[in-house]
């Protein structure tokens, strides 16, 4: 039994937490904030098999110019910080090639296609099964040309085993009176899971981990104290903390600490918003992405949460809270019936890497450490694999995925 210290209290360093404890490790989590408050709070709740599609493909360049040039666009780039995110974003470009599209979505396909398999024993352990549901979701376009202007994405995802079914026009309306009649083409994908509550989730693992003697630390990791090329000890705000193996899955902040392990990767925050619908009188059937606007509808426990955009606009400045009432403007042309008592609205970090993949596996330079961060849009579905991996890694055990394409060399800061 190990000694291991899992710096990051989201749902990636929690659910990491859980496999480390189920192989019979001594765990201790370091956050300064409560577990799953962070990033993993506010996300869309998608367990999507389905989002091996990088946020770069190509053609998209052409696309950017009227994105920013629309206040309710899917992109935004705060002038002050255009020169700071200069290099992910050439680093976003070189990666929207076709061939390196493929790439990324061949090394996605089997990390993502067992997110709803894996997740299910561990929200069974931790005593919330009914968070993990199947019912599919559903890409909403408002025109054929929208419509065919995603067919990479399709073919990108049936080739891999996607299942896709596509209604149209009145057909749409009978499988969900919801949707705006304005909704020519539905893309359903029926094995899609979601979670109605990612905060609760988060919370039943962390409670679950206290049980299992897990000690959490409300303290900010700052670096470490080496001995011998490795990580004796975690150093905070407060002390230090011995330890054997250390996890990094501090999300945003996580190229701070790899950086110190000789591991300076491109890390971007993707500032997401959403706001909630909250005390709705009704709600779409099944979690909906519109195709033009690049949102999500999902009906969560506590409401209708529409969730999406990118803000490159970095870790300290302040919310833009404009960008989470036009979701809501926007949410209205799909759902336009649907009423509701009040709102609420939420920025969260989306910690992401140039070419859409998470950094997962050991640190170059350092024997005892490992990486699980960089996740993007796809935190919460890569959870539960990701830390299928930490656990074989810290046994000692080759993971059952080639992990090759997450290794933290391939988006290294080149000086």
């Amino acid at each position: 039994m190990a000694k291991v210290t899992v710096i990051g209290a989201g749902v990636v360093g929690l659910a990491c937490a859980a496999k480390l404890v189920q192989e019979q490790h001594q765990v201790t989590i370091i956050d300064p904030r409560p577990p799953g408050e962070y990033c993993s709070f506010g996300n869309a709740g998608c367990l999507s098999r389905a989002s091996i599609v990088p946020l770069g493909l190509p053609g998209m360049w052409k696309k950017v110019p009227g994105w920013l040039l629309d206040a309710h666009g899917p992109l935004s780039i705060p002038l002050r910080n255009a020169p700071r995110v200069a290099r992910w974003l050439w680093r976003l470009h070189q990666a929207t090639s076709r061939e390196r599209v493929d790439g990324i979505a061949d090394a996605l396909q089997p990390m993502l296609t067992t997110t709803v398999e894996k997740w299910r024993p561990l929200a069974e352990w931790a005593g919330v099964p009914e968070l993990i549901r199947q019912e599919g979701y559903a890409f909403l376009y408002e025109s054929r040309s929208a419509f065919e202007s995603d067919t990479l994405g399709r073919a990108l995802r049936q080739t891999r085993g996607v299942a896709i079914d596509v209604l149209e026009g009145a057909a749409i309306r009978d499988f969900d009176p919801v949707i705006s009649p304005r909704i020519t083409h539905m893309v359903m994908l029926p094995e899609q899971g979601h979670c109605p509550n990612p905060l609760r989730l988060s919370q039943a693992l962390a409670n679950r981990l206290r049980e299992h003697g897990v000690q959490f630390l409300s303290q900010t990791a700052t670096g470490f104290d080496m001995r011998d090329g490795r990580v004796a000890a975690v150093r905070t705000d407060a002390g230090l903390v011995e330890t054997d193996l250390v996890v990094i899955a501090a999300g945003a902040h996580s190229h701070i600490l790899s950086a110190q392990l000789g591991s300076n990767v491109l890390l971007e925050t993707e500032r997401g918003y959403h706001i909630m619908m909250l005390q709705p009188d009704r709600m779409p059937r099944v979690p909906i992405m519109s195709g033009e606007g690049k949102y999500f509808l999902t009906p969560m426990e506590t409401g209708l949460r529409v969730a999406g955009t990118v803000e490159l606009a970095g870790l300290d400045a302040e919310p833009n809270y404009q960008r989470a009432d036009d979701l809501l403007v926007r949410a209205r042309t799909i759902v336009p019936e649907v009423q509701w008592k009040q709102t609420s609205k939420w920025m969260g970090h989306r910690p992401s890497l140039p070419d859409s993949k998470p950094v997962v596996g050991r640190a170059p330079n350092v024997p005892n450490a490992l990486f699980a961060f960089g996740h993007g849009h796809v935190g919460l579905t890569a959870a539960a694999p990701t830390a299928e991996i930490i656990a074989d890694l810290a046994m000692g055990r080759e993971p059952g995925i080639d992990i090759r394409p997450f290794a933290a060399d391939r988006v290294a800061i080149r000086v």
